[in-house]
C-alpha cells in the first residue's frame, strides 16, 4: 500500500502530540500545528514536482532547438527544496518558496549597465489551501492548478520573454 508523504507526516505529528499529552507536557492535540508541518512538507514536495516538470520540458525544448542561442539552462538551488532558475539571453526565471504554502515565480531581464541591474518582466504566485480532509491544494489566481500546468504556462511565458 502506498501512503503519501503528507499522510505519513500527519500521523507522525499526531503521534508526537499524543506522547506529549501522555507525558503531561500538552493538554490536547493541536490540529493547526499538524497542518503547519504538513504544509511545510507539501510545499517542498510541490517545488520538487515543479522542478521535475521544468527539467523534462526544458530538456524536450532544447532537444528540438539545436542552436545554442535558443537553449535554456536550468540551474538548481543549493538546497533541494529551495527552488531553481531558468536562464536564456540575459533573462532569468526564478522559482522560490519564501514561506510554506507560497511559491513565487519572477522573470527578470539583466541589463548590462554599469553597475548591472535587473528589470522585472513578470511575476506570479501560487498559493496553497487546505481542501477536503486537510489535503493541500495549489491555486493560481483562484484556480486549482497542478505542477504540469504551472510549468507549461511559465515556460511558455519565459520562452516568449527571452527571445
Amino acid at each position: 500500500m502506498m501512503t503519501s508523504d503528507r499522510t505519513i507526516r500527519w500521523i507522525e505529528n499526531l503521534a508526537e502530540q499524543e506522547l506529549l499529552i501522555k507525558s503531561g507536557e500538552k493538554s490536547s492535540i493541536d490540529i493547526s500545528t499538524t497542518k503547519d508541518e504538513v504544509l511545510s512538507v507539501e510545499t517542498g514536495n510541490f517545488v520538487q514536482d515543479l522542478l521535475h516538470q521544468f527539467e523534462y520540458l526544458v530538456r524536450l525544448f532544447n532537444s528540438r532547438v539545436e542552436s545554442d542561442g535558443l537553449q535554456i539552462k536550468l540551474v538548481r538551488g543549493s538546497d533541494s527544496g529551495s527552488g531553481f532558475s531558468l536562464i536564456r539571453n540575459r533573462m532569468k526565471l526564478t522559482l522560490s518558496a519564501p514561506s510554506p504554502g507560497r511559491i513565487q515565480l519572477s522573470c527578470m531581464k539583466i541589463v548590462e549597465d554599469m553597475p548591472p541591474k535587473t528589470t522585472v518582466m513578470f511575476t506570479g504566485v501560487i498559493e496553497s489551501e487546505f481542501g477536503t480532509f486537510h489535503d493541500v491544494e495549489w491555486y493560481f489566481l483562484g484556480a486549482k492548478v497542478g505542477a504540469e500546468q504551472v510549468a507549461r504556462h511559465y515556460l511558455t511565458e519565459f520562452i516568449q520573454a527571452s527571445r
